[in-house]
């Protein structure tokens, strides 16, 4: 099998099972949305173990980058998503187009610290689910289209993937209207794909790429709340 049709099979079953929890929303509940991140992990060990074998499976897991730490772009992975987050709640407050809400501050420093680490740690496990199937396998799976367009293309694919929950539950992005939201929410996926996946080209690895999702999921928590 080609690394394209790997890449096809591989986005194919992971968008099924997308859908499959989707329909499994009113048994899950809101345990629909960490379940449907793990879809991608899901597929990834159905494409290494039963569809598409690839250097045995010691081999095939090691592709995807696990077992290299990427220590090296850890920082930057962590600190740019919150500060493009801060920058651009900052931009939006001197135009005027929004405010912060003091009352969202009242807990106190150390809590809501610890409060952060422990967001962070939890999605950054959830992130790496997600991250070993869009980065780890479908994005080197793509590079024959080029390095930018295997990006682009995975970080688009990567939001359409989110699309079965969010534009039939309230249980992500639900608010404001759909047909301005649904584009954005698609474009800001596309470009944070060229972020992820050159993190992933120049580590081999997928852990910072967890660790940026992560941070990026956070800050936009946070920021959402103020």
């Amino acid at each position: 099998m080609s690394p394209l049709r790997k890449a096809i099979t591989f986005y194919l079953l992971t968008l099924a099972l997308a859908v499959l929890v989707r329909a499994a929303v009113p048994l899950l509940g809101e345990w629909s949305l960490p379940v449907t991140m793990l879809t991608p992990a899901v597929a990834v060990a159905c494409m290494l173990l039963f569809i598409a074998p690839e250097q045995g499976l010691r081999g095939g897991f090691s592709d995807l980058g696990i077992t290299r730490a990427g220590l090296p772009a850890w920082p930057l992975a962590i600190t740019a998503p919150v500060l493009i987050h801060a920058a651009s709640l900052l931009i939006l407050v001197a135009a005027g187009l929004t405010q912060l809400d003091s009352g969202q501050a009242s807990q106190p420093l150390v809590t809501a610290i610890l409060n952060c680490a422990l967001s962070f740690a939890v999605g950054a496990l959830f992130a790496l689910t997600e991250e070993v199937g869009w980065r780890g396998y479908l994005q080197p799976r793509l590079m024959e289209f080029g390095a930018v367009a295997a990006m682009l293309l995975t970080g688009f694919l990567h939001g359409v993937w989110h699309l079965p929950l969010m534009l039939t539950t309230n249980l992500y992005h639900s608010t404001g209207n759909t047909w301005i939201v649904t584009p954005m929410f698609l474009l800001a996926v596309t470009l944070a794909g060229v972020f992820f996946g050159y993190l992933r080209l120049v580590t081999d690895s997928v852990w910072p790429v967890a660790f940026a999702h992560a941070a990026t999921n956070l800050a936009w928590g946070i920021t959402r709340d103020l």
